[in-house]
């Protein structure tokens, strides 16, 4: 049985731990004021877009297994933990990645856990204690064989066992590629807490977005796309323009949608100045209505320059071939980046992250209440 956390709005104001965790594992109840909570309305930014639900079948099987793994390691309180578990990361690899064999998706499962285990143990940290977890990270994708030192944070053996594993299902580009993208990721996590230690800054929207999609974290999940669906594409494939321009148009409906639904999460425990509906209220000054629309219309034109795009690769127009196999495992990555928008957004209101057990209520009404 689950306890109840009641708070009044002004302690909604602060970053409590335990408000935080109450609110992720839907245990949040607000003191009720006189006035009506404040709301904000969700655009269905995939309306037009052709890819349909998918889920993989073994999607229970592996979300056992890696959550299991992940509790080994004991890397939050036990009220933590389970707070964290009902935000469901493994239904995101389901979900993102669902024509992935049982081994791959498990591979994938502990990649997100070791993302989200990182952003969470780095959250509060000052910039010298999160370079040490990152670094640690670092070291341990370069060096899976390798033990890891005494005394060094726990995110370090989990990014070992994590790679090690993985890697096993990984050609060498893909391997390559992943390093690479994980280095990006790391710095933008490690340039996020510089901007904290500063005190409450915000970014330009400009700004916002360059070093967003590097924390996202997409470009390292790129390969564990190609690893899903079996593919051996080279660099220089994967380095035309038109690819690079499709997993950035990827990377910014994932930050764009991501932040709409996260607002309200991130609002209420007063750690919204790192997103893009906050960055764009401050810049544009308007206000939370004005944000949410100017990042629908701005993920919308997104949405029909990556399908021009996509349909460019598939026709060949603009797009060179390079084979019959290359042209077909192409092929097979640009769907898959398609499936990965509808999957992501599916998580966003299938797992408990932002909306608790209310998310499948919202995806229908697509109204979110401040409370």
């Amino acid at each position: 049985m689950s306890t109840t956390t009641t708070v009044t709005s002004t302690q909604l104001a602060s970053s409590n731990l335990e408000v935080l965790e109450a609110l992720k594992a839907n245990t949040l109840t607000v003191t009720a004021n006189k006035e009506e909570a404040p709301f904000y309305i969700l655009p269905d930014t995939l309306c037009i877009w052709p890819y349909e639900r998918i889920i993989s079948p073994y999607y229970r099987a592996a979300q056992a297994e890696s959550v299991a793994w992940l509790e080994s390691f004991h890397p939050f309180t036990p009220t933590g933990q389970k707070a964290f578990n009902k935000c469901d990361f493994s239904l995101v690899s389901a979900l993102t990645f669902p024509k992935a064999s049982h081994e791959v998706l498990r591979g994938c499962c502990d990649l997100m856990h070791t993302f989200f285990t990182l952003d969470e143990h780095t959250d509060p940290l000052p910039t010298d204690q999160v370079i040490v977890h990152c670094e640690a990270t670092m070291d341990a994708i370069l060096h899976p064989d390798k033990p890891r030192p005494e005394g060094e944070p726990i995110i370090g053996e989990i990014a070992r066992q994590f790679w090690k594993r993985a890697s096993a299902h990984a050609h060498q580009a893909t391997k390559e590629r992943f390093v690479k993208a994980w280095r990006s990721y790391l710095d933008s996590v490690i340039l996020q807490a510089q901007r904290r230690d500063k005190g409450r800054y915000i970014c330009t929207i400009d700004e916002y977005m360059v070093s967003r999609r590097d924390n996202i974290g997409s470009d390292p999940s790129f390969a564990f796309l190609e690893m899903s669906l079996e593919l051996d594409i080279p660099h220089y494939v994967m380095e035309h323009p038109h690819i690079v321009a499709l997993n950035r148009d990827t990377t910014d409906m994932i930050v764009l949608a991501n932040d709409m639904c996260s607002y309200k999460k991130e609002i209420l425990v007063d750690d919204a100045d790192y997103n893009a509906v906050t960055v764009v209220m401050q810049q544009n000054k308007t206000d939370v209505a004005g944000g949410i629309q100017w990042i629908s219309d701005t993920h919308d034109d997104v949405v029909d320059h990556f399908l021009k795009l996509r349909d460019e690769v598939l026709s060949k127009q603009g797009f060179p071939s390079f084979g019959e196999d290359l042209d077909r495992q192409i092929e097979a990555y640009v769907h898959g980046l398609g499936q990965w928008i509808r999957g992501h957004d599916e998580w966003n209101f299938g797992s408990g992250r932002y909306f608790g057990d209310e998310g499948l209520e919202i995806q229908k009404t697509r109204k979110v209440v401040m409370a």
